[in-house]
């Protein structure tokens, strides 16, 4: 791929840098996150380089603006820009507060890109207490804004109204939560099947001779989950990014994907998971196939956060890196370093 090139984007990282500081949870006197009932169990900084190619498969010479998606500012994640290019234009935020760099690219037919780019991000991992609080509605705008039915998260389907009700009914929305990410996570144990599209909730939910099962990928799993933590009046949505594994380098060939299948998870972690919102935890993250578990609340500095989907859909967890116009997207990889 050839040396990453770096840019002077001082003024960028100082300001996502204030952004991470001011967030709401985050602490200036200690650096870790602090809010009501979590605690921080970890911290882990990563120095991530990647690249993607992209082809211009058309007769012509065009100029694409592609969006690249970058590590995200939440609470227990804080990210920096050190270098991409070739330089953004700009940066933008999209109707669910993700941010992304805008870059040219500027292509002749027949002819490759790289557009590479290096961030530092610092997750903690975190635990919520349930001693501290056994987790309350939010207001009832928080909830309608939130539950609204998509195309992926049909809350309408009245076979997954009847089933959330009989396998996750509770009276507080936590323990709503904790007993539909345990039958999720069993509904898709033996059902797991990489998928290289978006079913949604309405196709990944099949009933055979041991009843109701989910079958597809990390992608699935978060729609269905989604979808009937929704129906259930839970605020609800998905977060995409990266679970890394033991391996510094990962890589997606998207000319090969569909013919490697299950052999993509030896190289690739690119990942999808739920969060819900509840009082006073605010919004928690639900991972059911970190560990192969029910984790509510019980988030791993594993994850990189490349962002999450409320209002706004970017299909399957493969395709979020960098999401061209006109160019087609071949290949993408990302080196993972460890260290302040």
């Amino acid at each position: 791929m050839g040396e990453f090139v770096k840019i002077n984007v001082r003024l960028v990282a100082s300001l996502l840098l204030l952004l991470a500081l001011l967030a709401p949870g985050f602490s200036r006197a200690t650096g870790e996150a602090a809010v009501t009932g979590v605690f921080v169990t970890g911290k882990v900084t990563y120095r991530i380089t990647g690249g993607f190619l992209l082809k211009n498969e058309n007769n012509v010479s065009v100029n694409d603006y592609v969006y690249v998606a970058l590590p995200q500012n939440t609470t227990f994640q804080k990210s920096y820009v050190v270098s991409i290019n070739p330089k953004p234009l700009r940066f933008v935020v999209d109707e669910d507060g993700n941010t992304y760099a805008v870059v040219l690219v500027r292509a002749e037919p027949g002819r490759k890109y790289w557009v590479n780019v290096s961030y530092v991000v610092v997750v903690y991992s975190y635990q919520i207490d349930e001693s501290a609080s056994k987790g309350d509605w939010p207001p009832l705008s928080f909830v309608r804004r939130y539950t609204v039915s998509s195309g992926y998260w049909n809350v309408y389907n009245v076979t997954l109204i009847r089933l959330a009700r009989e396998v996750a009914f509770a009276q507080t929305p936590l323990s709503t939560v904790k007993k539909l990410a345990s039958w999720v996570e069993q509904a898709n144990r033996g059902n797991y099947r990489v998928s290289f599209g978006r079913a949604g909730s309405d196709h990944a939910v099949t009933y055979g001779y041991r009843g109701y099962a989910i079958t597809g990928d990390c992608v699935e799993v978060a729609d269905v989950f989604v979808t009937m933590a929704r129906i259930l009046g839970v605020p609800a949505r998905t977060a995409f990014g990266i679970l890394l594994t033991d391996s510094e380098r990962m890589w997606l060939n998207f000319s090969t994907i569909e013919a490697e299948g299950e052999n993509i998870l030896t190289h690739w972690g690119g990942h999808m998971w739920p969060q819900v919102y509840v009082e006073p935890y605010g919004w928690i993250d639900v991972d059911m196939l970190d560990g192969m578990a029910p984790n509510v609340g019980v988030y791993s500095a594993r994850h990189i956060l490349f962002g999450v989907e409320e209002t706004k859909y970017y299909g399957s967890s493969l395709s979020s890196s960098a999401i061209p116009s006109y160019l087609t997207l071949e290949y993408v990889e990302y080196y993972f370093g460890r260290g302040d």
